[in-house]
């Protein structure tokens, strides 16, 4: 066993324990092998164990689990339909949950929480409200997971405010780097900003600039007022669409990333064939103009025809992947691209987006973008989704991203 492993097996005391780990710094394992010590030491009763969702069970835990069993000869049988682990040595059962819903279920000795920053406070206090056994030997919540930053309620919970008897376990994936491809690491590095790297390889809670959504973002880094239009160069536009405030964006691609030049805002009333003729106005014609919009842009429409479609008729090129991506996805793939310089523009020429770096703050729970100022996301959304297309998150490619006039 690894020191964090050997430390999160033999911890029988502590009441609730956590194993805050890296990506690939072997928490899920750990936490299958001490839930299969638990049957040994609770072999009384019954014990649990949650995941966050029942794919996640499937592709990670169940797995995980069939690999110990095998590598060590270790007997068992598994009702698929309930959910339930028995083995010949236990009376009691292990019961498997998920935290797509409320955990409901028997008493139980004991519960383990694969990724446990994944799931719901009120959630993992549920798990916590199921170790109630009389006569445990060991009634223990034990959990694993990557920390999700200093707003995580387990950071309140175990670190913050921490509940009494509590402990938590620090893992990194350097630990367990000599069962990990190299490649795996550097893609890591190459995909993730510095304060980011702190928790997804350090599993360390850290403190991505309080609430801020691009807590990347250096004026030293990423504002060159001397950047301007390459007549001689195609113009790729990063549209958001919205009745106020529709924004586009617009940029140069280079050899190391997008550089801004121009920016264009209907305030009032907006349409996206308003938005068509503001854009052929200023020069960005649709041979030299290719625009990455709103992916849901291709089934609503601000007024009449789907947004998209009303970009084709005025024969701009759209490209677009199937669906937006995921908050966080979004997040994290925007400060990667930030802190390294990839993104540069001339705050000057494009005021609206500087605003939208400095100000656009982020829900603590949902981690989406809040959008209390209505000014607010516009400019920087549409430079999401052009980002997203050209230099996705930690995929060199998306197949799904469609191209046409």
């Amino acid at each position: 066993m690894l020191p964090h492993q050997r430390e999160f097996h033999n911890d029988l005391h502590t009441r609730f324990l956590h194993l805050s780990g890296g990506y690939s710094s072997g928490k899920t394992f750990s936490l299958c092998m001490k839930a299969l010590k638990m049957r040994w030491i609770n072999r009384l009763h019954s014990g649990g164990l949650t995941a966050p969702s029942y794919p996640e069970l499937k592709k990670d835990v169940l797995p995980t689990f069939e690999a110990i069993f095998e590598e060590n000869k270790i007997p068992y049988r598994y009702n698929q339909t309930d959910k339930i682990f028995t083995f010949p040595w236990c009376k009691g059962k292990l019961y498997l949950f998920t935290a797509e819903k409320k955990i409901r279920g028997p008493n139980l000795s004991d519960m383990g929480i694969n990724e446990a920053t994944l799931i719901s406070r009120e959630r993992y206090l549920e798990c916590v409200g199921r170790v109630r056994v009389k006569g445990a030997a060991c009634p223990q919540v034990y959990s694993s997971g990557t920390p999700e930053g200093v707003g995580n309620y387990m950071y309140d919970l175990f670190v913050e405010n921490p509940m009494n008897n509590s402990r938590v376990i620090y893992a990194k994936t350097m630990d367990n780097a000599e069962n990990i491809d190299p490649a795996y690491i550097q893609s890591l590095r190459s995909s993730y900003d510095a304060i980011t790297l702190q928790a997804y390889l350090n599993g360390e809670w850290v403190n991505m600039n309080g609430n801020q959504f691009y807590y990347s973002y250096d004026a030293t880094i990423n504002e060159d007022k001397n950047l301007q239009r390459d007549m001689s160069k195609l113009v790729l536009v990063g549209l958001d669409f919205n009745v106020d405030f529709m924004t586009a964006t617009c940029w140069h691609l280079t050899a190391d990333g997008i550089r801004g030049f121009d920016e264009i805002c209907l305030e009032k009333n907006a349409d996206t064939k308003k938005m068509c003729e503001a854009l052929i106005a200023r020069g960005y014609t649709p041979d030299i103009t290719t625009i990455y919009p709103d992916p849901a842009g291709k089934a609503r429409s601000t007024k009449g025809a789907p947004d998209h479609e009303i970009l084709r008729q005025h024969r701009f090129e759209v490209v677009s992947r199937l669906s937006a991506p995921r908050f966080r996805e979004r997040q994290l793939n925007m400060n990667n691209k930030l802190e390294k310089g990839w993104i540069k523009y001339n705050p000057n020429t494009m005021p609206r987006l500087k605003k939208d770096f400095l100000s656009v703050a982020q829900d603590p729970v949902t981690l989406e973008k809040l959008k209390d100022d209505p000014r607010l996301t516009h400019a920087s959304d549409g430079l999401d989704y052009l980002v997203d297309v050209l230099s996705p998150f930690n995929r060199p490619s998306r197949t799904e991203s469609v191209r046409f006039r």
